[in-house]
């Protein structure tokens, strides 16, 4: 029976060591600049910066559950919160961190997740915070690791983000129903000097 165990042990154990992979610090290094690099590119606005820096399948899905497959489309998506009549927001600041160094299922693809502080600066001047988790996927092409995919998430319950939405909502709301009361009562304001003249 012991000559059975023995192999079968030995196979268990090569199998198992080769199910995770232990990269170099240079490897920890070059993914940690391309955190600094992908929060930088989104908070001074240049998406060129990161191009290089992305993998052929990249993917993100942003916070409000959209899902970009190119950079370009992701910054029209960018650019529209900020630009227009319409536009809600003055600037977004990231910051991110990884809960721990970056795990390796195989010697050229990692899996890594942290968080991020996202400060949401709107078009009234109201200032708010929320902290969101994200998990990102990265991929190693003729030794370079590129970002492959990326996604966000928050808290859809204890969002200060979207109560200051709910607040600009309520505000124009009520800006539209008393211009409204306004116009009422200067047309019947007008109809009674008809009537009497």
């Amino acid at each position: 029976m012991k000559k059975f165990i023995v192999p079968f042990i030995c196979l268990f154990i090569t199998c198992f060591s080769s199910v995770s992979y232990s990269q170099t610090e240079a490897d920890h290094e070059a993914l940690r600049e391309l955190l600094t690099k992908s929060s930088s590119a989104l908070n001074e606005n240049n998406f060129e910066a990161i191009r290089p820096y992305l993998d052929e399948k990249f993917t993100i899905i942003t916070i409000d559950n959209s899902k970009f497959t190119s950079l370009d489309d992701f910054k029209a998506y960018w650019d529209k919160m900020f630009k227009g009549e319409h536009a809600k927001l003055k600037s977004i600041s990231i910051k991110a961190v990884a809960d721990d160094k970056t795990y390796f299922p195989s010697t050229d693809v990692g899996v890594v997740d942290g968080t991020a502080d996202q400060t949401f600066t709107f078009s009234d001047g109201d200032v708010r915070t929320i902290q969101t988790r994200w998990t990102a996927v990265v991929h190693k092409e003729n030794n370079q690791w590129k970002l492959m995919k990326i996604h966000f998430s928050g808290n859809i319950l204890d969002n200060p983000v979207l109560d200051a939405a709910k607040k600009q909502l309520f505000l124009f709301a009520g800006i539209g129903a008393i211009a409204g009361l306004l116009l009422g009562f200067i047309l019947m304001k007008l109809k009674c000097r008809s009537k009497t003249a």
